[in-house]
């Protein structure tokens, strides 16, 4: 590789040629540079189902001598600038002077084109068999860190107004308790962009060893979190950032808790009207009126 370029743009260059179990660990580190820098060698051959001999291999084919070169190169990388952190957090796409309307335009556009490319990846077929799945379960439980949690949790808020019993977490002791008392009977929802996320990962696969059905939202149909799942729901993922919280991900992700709500309010249809319309009632009396004219 060419040392006058960064490591991960060479990475990026090079990807093609690597192969399987190389290319793995090529995509953890693109995906999460800053999680890479800090593993050991052992954890990362854990989180990209490899062995610490792969890694090594991965190093040398880096133009690295070995493992402490790789972190130093990725977390200098990483670190080298304040430009890298706004790129990555808040993208480049948003100049740090551009007025608000040209913001407002991006982030429209850019959600937009993550909803959009979500519709044409997503499994209907998947969706709907989550659907009945959900419907007939005895519980439901959804897991999610970070922003992810915040989709576990919206979904959760929804099913719950239409009579689903089910539950949300994104704390690991909770999401294994959870996932420590479910059977084959439940349903146990794991949400991760990247996939990749070892809490997530560690949660659903415990509700899987348990018997239940897993399911697994995220944008890489090939990560460990996917492999742990017996159905994936496919999302898009924000093209222009290498971080799994990009700021068009959870639109992605709201787009399937939408399609999941509506689908199966369709299906529990009367049930449904009954139930809006009670919990509507219970809180009208927190509603302030609106003022006579």
């Amino acid at each position: 590789m060419d040392g006058d370029v960064g490591l991960l743009a060479r990475l990026r260059g090079t990807r093609p040629e690597l192969g399987t179990a190389l290319g793995r660990i090529a995509d953890f580190v693109l995906a999460e540079p800053a999680a890479a820098a800090r593993l050991t060698i052992t954890e990362l051959a854990d989180q990209t189902g490899t062995s610490p001999g792969t890694v090594t291999r991965f190093c040398r084919a880096c133009g690295l001598r070995g493992f402490a070169e790789l972190r130093v190169a990725i977390a200098e990388e990483v670190g080298r600038s304040g430009a890298h952190r706004w790129d990555t957090d808040i993208g480049s796409e948003i100049a740090p002077d551009a007025p608000a309307d040209q913001v407002l335009k991006v982030l429209l556009a850019t959600n937009a084109n993550a909803m959009m490319r979500t519709a044409e990846v997503l499994d209907l077929a998947a969706v709907d068999e989550v659907v009945t799945r959900l419907a007939a379960a005895r519980q439901c439980h959804f897991f999610g860190v970070g922003t992810s949690g915040v989709t576990a949790d919206e979904l959760r808020h929804r099913l719950r107004r239409i009579g689903v019993p089910c539950w949300s977490s994104a704390d690991v002791h909770s999401g294994l308790t959870l996932a420590a008392l479910v059977d084959e009977r439940d349903l146990f929802i794991g949400v991760s962009t990247s996939g990749r996320v070892a809490e997530t990962i560690e949660v659903l696969q415990a509700a899987a060893d348990r018997g239940a059905i897993t399911v697994a939202i995220t944008a890489d149909p090939d990560s460990p979190l996917a492999q742990v799942a017996d159905i994936v729901l496919s999302t898009a993922r924000h093209i222009h950032s290498e971080r799994a919280d990009a700021l068009a991900d959870r639109h992605a992700q709201f787009l399937v808790v939408d399609l999941l709500y509506a689908r199966l309010a369709q299906v529990l249809h009367d049930r449904t009207v009954n139930l809006l319309d009670t919990t509507a009632t219970a809180l009208d009396r927190h509603r302030v009126p609106p003022a006579e004219l």
